[in-house]
């Protein structure tokens, strides 16, 4: 019997087969706008697509889940489940991103760091009072893509690049959010930085992305790995 994932708001609710599922929907638990996969599924797709005919049979007879606490009805859905279907913990089944999309990523984060010095790279020398201003404006959008990145860090995971290619960083663990020191500190200023002055070593380090987990060497020192948006 086939086993798909099951996700809602882009966390994992874990790996359930077709019998639970259809428990699940019958029960409440599993809500029809939950999002689920399994392996042959080119995307992610909706329960209601999937067990469309199998959740509109009639609901066989069965024991109702125990509770071992009074629950609020009104109270957000929890993460284990009750009765037959089983209690887990499993990481956010989610789709690695290529590398053709992360060297992408890459390169529109230079090309928007270097658009930032055009001006100041345009400026002429005879141009008396003119010279600083470009020079100025240049610091300015250097400092404006510095803190928008910052920000899409700490929020989604994600830098400008990342954000038009449609791709995040994520825990190894689980798949969720990684952490802003995690991506800032471990993965950006240590795996890359620091460490890239090492020689050769920036060179190993993007050789890593065609590795079978396709995980950079900053990708192992800050414990993340680059997936796909679920959308």
């Amino acid at each position: 019997m086939s086993s798909y994932q099951i996700a809602r708001d882009g966390q994992a609710l874990g790996e359930f087969d077709e019998s639970q599922i259809q428990e699940g929907l019958q029960t409440g638990y599993f809500q029809p706008t939950d999002w689920c996969w399994r392996e042959g599924m080119s995307e992610w797709q909706v329960l209601d697509v999937v067990f469309q005919q199998s959740s509109a049979q009639p609901a066989q007879q069965m024991p109702k889940p125990m509770l071992a606490t009074a629950v609020n009805p009104y109270a957000a859905p929890r993460a284990n489940l009750v009765g037959r279907l089983p209690q887990t913990t499993s990481r956010v089944y989610v789709e690695k991103a290529s590398a053709g999309s992360r060297l992408a990523a890459y390169i529109l984060d230079l090309l928007v760091f270097f658009a930032c010095f055009l001006p100041a790279g345009l400026m002429s020398e005879t141009a008396l009072g003119k010279s600083d201003l470009m020079l100025y404006v240049s610091f300015g959008l250097f400092g404006i893509i510095c803190i928008t990145n910052l920000i899409l860090i700490a929020t989604d995971g994600q830098t400008v690049g990342k954000r038009l290619m449609g791709i995040r960083i994520a825990q190894i663990e689980d798949s969720t959010k990684a952490g802003f020191i995690q991506i800032v500190f471990l993965r950006t200023l240590l795996g890359k930085g620091a460490l890239g002055l090492i020689p050769l070593y920036s060179l190993v380090d993007i050789l890593f992305i065609f590795s079978d987990d396709g995980r950079c060497l900053h990708d192992k020192i800050g414990g993340t790995h680059v997936v796909k948006v679920l959308s």
